[in-house]
């Protein structure tokens, strides 16, 4: 008997040598399911994959079985695949190697390549920290017809890791991806809905290898908005047969502009409502990240931000602090573990930066800590991206300089305390501001000017 790699190895070939084509993700799917003796039905492999049986049954499979029937010259349904390939497979020698399998993350002790941090930490990493109890489950959920996932945190908490993830996940059941920065875009186009959708529409076709026609649906009569939705039902749902997902990153940015993000928003959160009753519509995903809660008012059934899951990003606890030092082949004390937690507050790019300079044993514990909160120090390129982004602001300098100078927990702006807290430099709790770890504390009051303790 052969095994299922083998055949699905030697289908993929065989097509490929008569069409140039290889089996897709999803092809590959219905292809091994359809090989186990005990077969399930076409609504319990959607269910385990996240697709309608409908979609499977009138949709992938019938193409599938056409295809292969052309391919190997004999009518093939999902009853007689296995007799089928079979005879073809004693007509053929079998071939010597199978589809490659999916990458395992690597033990967490395999510290041969010492990553320096950066924006995101990369799939294969061992390195990377589960950072809520509800990870695993949005990785099911991305699976499921109209998922909504929402990451929010601080700038550097993790959020880009998190999505990588799920998108990881994604690709691995056969569904598309597609990703957008709104940082990405000018302020030009934040400012405009029109040019905003027609960004968007671009984008999204551009990733999805799709010709833009957007002249071919846009109308000023019927307005951007029903234009976006048009394009959107009419091309990018037609076009592509599979699932696939749209994450919008860093969409905090569109706060800035409240009559577009009520637009924008409101948009986002109808087609939500579409892929709970459009069969159409079923096969898109979102992901929404954000750096911080939204300050535009909006109507509570027009936000897509109450609906869904959310993924909250908090620090990382003393826990997780420890089991990171480990990975990292360093033997802290507790003392050590607490004076990183007091200096840092578990941030996670802020832990990991440290962990990786002591790593390098290229300088000690003292001189790092010592250091930490200067212009010279290890936090020196963070500190200054944060110092430059205040003194752009000053009106956000001088909410900030505020909460420094405060004995106790004080209450700012809704706008000027959100925009603190998605750049890290603040915590909130119950709408009152502290300064976000003793780093900032330090190295502020030194640059403003004011006493630290």
């Amino acid at each position: 008997m052969h095994d299922t790699d083998t055949v699905i190895s030697f289908v993929d070939r065989t097509l490929y040598e008569q069409t140039g084509a290889h089996l897709n993700t999803l092809q590959t799917v219905l292809l091994r399911e359809t090989w186990q003796e005990t077969r399930r039905t076409y609504e319990e492999i959607g269910a385990t994959y996240g697709y309608s049986g409908s979609y499977i049954q009138q949709g992938i499979a019938p193409k599938l079985w056409r295809l292969l029937s052309k391919v190997f010259g004999e009518k093939i349904s999902k009853k007689n695949l296995r007799s089928v390939l079979m005879a073809q497979l004693q007509q053929h020698q079998p071939p010597q190697s199978t589809l490659p399998t999916v990458p395992t993350v690597p033990d967490v002790s395999d510290t041969s390549v010492l990553e320096y941090p950066t924006d995101s930490v990369p799939l294969d990493s061992p390195f990377y920290v589960v950072r809520s109890p509800l990870e695993p489950q949005c990785y099911q959920d991305i699976l499921q017809p109209g998922a909504l996932l929402r990451i929010k945190g601080p700038r550097q908490m993790g959020k880009t890791s998190l999505m990588n993830r799920i998108l990881a996940h994604a690709k691995q059941a056969g569904q598309q991806t597609v990703v957008l920065n709104f940082q990405q875009a000018e302020r030009s186009i934040l400012s405009d809905l029109n040019r905003l959708l027609r960004w968007l529409c671009a984008n999204i076709s551009r990733q999805l290898k799709l010709p833009a026609v957007l002249d071919e649906f846009w109308d000023e009569d019927t307005g951007s908005k029903m234009s976006c939705t048009l394009y959107m039902e009419g091309y990018l749902l037609v076009e592509n047969e599979q699932p696939w997902v749209l994450a919008l990153e860093e969409i905090s940015e569109l706060f800035e502009y409240p009559d577009v993000a009520r637009d924008f928003l409101g948009m986002l959160r109808t087609w939500h409502e579409y892929t709970k009753a459009e069969p159409e519509w079923q096969i898109l995903r979102l992901v929404l990240v954000q750096s911080t809660e939204s300050y535009v008012q909006l109507n509570i059934n027009q936000s897509p931000f109450n609906v869904g899951l959310e993924l909250l990003l908090q620090p990382f606890t003393t826990t997780q602090v420890q089991d990171l030092a480990r990975r990292h082949q360093l033997e802290l004390t507790l003392e050590q573990i607490e004076a990183l937690m007091t200096l840092v507050a578990g941030h996670p790019y802020l832990v990991r930066v440290l962990f990786y300079h002591l790593a390098q044993n290229s300088i000690s514990w003292s001189a790092l800590m010592a250091n930490a909160a200067t212009d010279t120090g290890i936090y020196h390129d963070h500190l200054h991206r944060h110092l430059g982004r205040l003194q752009d602001y000053p009106v956000l300098q001088t909410a900030f300089e505020q909460v420094l100078q405060a004995p106790n927990p004080i209450e700012l702006t809704q706008v000027e305390a959100f925009r603190l807290q998605s750049m890290g430099l603040v915590r909130l709790s119950n709408n009152q501001a502290t300064v976000g770890c003793r780093l900032y504390q330090e190295y502020f009051s030194g640059r403003f000017g004011m006493d630290s303790a």
